[in-house]
């Protein structure tokens, strides 16, 4: 996560949210297994509260980075410390390589400017061992105009509620105000308000930057389909570069 996006008032709401989804951190474990079944190293861009790397721990040697205190602190409690770190993936290279960059559940969203996209993919090739892989997912263009033109979108978790409401605020930057509404007690609810800002790019410029530091090993919408115009969520799979940059 990236600082000043809002996660500081739901952080403690954000596993809950979530509920025990694990599909897209099963799906990076079985990518991971199909290309690269030798790899022992894993390092999340984003980690958030530690669901993904928890997940990963039995299998790999894990490590995350995330800029959000709280959510740290919440990972801190799932996995220990030792591994974890705060830092902006705008800026994180790691000094001991990586098998595996992976960075999920949108988070490359939360930068808002196509330049800080690329330095996202050449600190992941420059935190890579050779033929390592990056993993990562992104919320499309498509998928940020249709949320903005139905929202607000309620949902329920427990006995709370929260509702999501998009706007768009210019050509490529989306706002999302998220009201949580944390149930006390009877009739009783507690406000907690955020607003977290997302942008997207067109999908063949995005693979287009990609290329500079990778070859593209696949890429699949949210359900395993080809990608296309109308697709929501895109999942990309790449292998690092054989040259140096």
């Amino acid at each position: 996560m990236l600082k000043n996006t809002g996660y500081d008032n739901v952080a403690a709401f954000y596993d809950e949210v979530l509920g025990s989804s694990n599909e897209k951190i099963k799906f990076v474990s079985e990518k991971i297994a199909e290309y690269n079944s030798s790899a022992i190293s894993v390092f999340e861009l984003g980690c958030g509260t530690g669901s993904n790397l928890l997940f990963l721990s039995g299998d790999y040697k894990i490590s995350g980075v995330d800029i959000n205190e709280n959510m740290l602190n919440i990972a801190r409690n799932k996995i220990g410390g030792s591994r974890l770190f705060i830092g902006d993936i705008r800026e994180v290279i790691l000094k001991e390589k990586t098998d595996v960059v992976f960075c999920v559940y949108d988070t490359i969203n939360h930068l808002l400017l196509f330049n800080d996209w690329k330095k996202v993919f050449r600190n992941a090739f420059n935190s890579l061992n050779n033929n390592g892989l990056f993993i990562f997912d992104f919320n499309t263009l498509y998928k940020l105009f249709l949320i903005s033109g139905i929202s607000p979108v309620v949902n329920n978790f427990g006995n709370s509620y929260l509702i999501a409401d998009v706007k768009k605020i210019s050509l490529n930057v989306f706002n999302w105000n998220l009201k949580v509404f944390e149930h006390i007690e009877s009739d009783d609810f507690r406000l907690h308000e955020t607003n977290i800002k997302e942008a997207s790019f067109e999908i063949n410029k995005i693979f287009k930057a990609l290329r500079k530091y990778f070859r593209i090993l696949e890429t699949a919408d949210e359900y395993g389909n080809r990608v296309n115009k109308r697709s929501e969520r895109v999942f990309v799979i790449c292998r690092k570069l054989n040259k140096k940059i």
